[in-house]
């Protein structure tokens, strides 16, 4: 993870990317809501949880404060909590696997929907050597974000959905175990430090990005695009 200090704060693009990332976060946590609903709990529409607005979830420091810090801190969009959800009303274990999985689904939709504007099939995006306009760098740099939001999210390390997809599946004195203090807190803590000082996790999944962007079409050139459209909305030109 980079430090702090290499961001640059006087960027306009970097404000730009953060409101966006928090648009995605409330989205994010939207998708979890929805499919709960539909999965039994009817406590969520009760509770407001199925909304838009940030200020009505659960726990807006995990779920908005927290992710728009670890991507103040270098770009890397480390998911929030996320809605509270009743699991005791959802009508089986596969939808308590549905309920973890709808968030990142939701990033990796958006991921598409930042990133196929930018196909060389479409013609909007140039990859003769020219530079992106804004409003392109905006994009590319947030299709980055949201499947690197995606690969974070699915490591099964609690209380990421990775691991809320497959605890259903799990002995219940397990569960409990990994779930709560101490051992659960380590866990997260021990994860969000792997990320910040061992860049080769961070870097193998940029190439895994690299490689559903060279899958897509973008090609080489491509993917060099997108990765100076993520670089340029946090360094700026310098």
């Amino acid at each position: 993870m980079n430090m702090l200090a290499a961001v640059d704060f006087s960027n306009p693009l970097l404000w730009a990317i953060l409101i966006g990332w928090i648009m995605s976060v409330v989205l994010h946590e939207f998708a979890h809501g929805l499919v709960a609903s539909l999965g039994g709990d009817y406590t969520i529409r009760q509770r407001g949880g199925l909304t838009l607005n940030p200020l009505q979830y659960v726990d807006p420091m995990m779920s908005i404060v927290l992710p728009a810090i670890f991507l103040m801190m270098g770009g890397i969009p480390l998911p929030g909590g996320s809605t509270f959800v009743r699991r005791d009303l959802l009508r089986s274990r596969g939808w308590q696997s549905a309920v973890s999985l709808a968030g990142p689904t939701m990033n990796l939709l958006l991921f598409f929907i930042c990133a196929l504007p930018l196909h060389p099939k479409f013609g909007w995006a140039h990859y003769d050597g020219s530079d992106w306009t804004n409003g392109q760098t905006f994009l590319g740099a947030m299709a980055m974000l949201q499947f690197l939001a995606v690969l974070l999210n699915l490591v099964p390390v609690p209380p990421l959905d990775g691991f809320g997809a497959i605890s259903p599946y799990l002995d219940e004195p397990t569960r409990t175990k990994l779930t709560t203090p101490p051992i659960g807190t380590m866990l997260f803590l021990g994860y969000f430090f792997v990320l910040w000082q061992v860049s080769a996790v961070v870097g193998a999944m940029f190439r895994v990005i690299d490689r559903v962007l060279i899958a897509m079409g973008y090609g080489q050139v491509g993917v060099a695009y997108f990765q100076n459209a993520l670089y340029h909305a946090f360094r700026g030109n310098g």
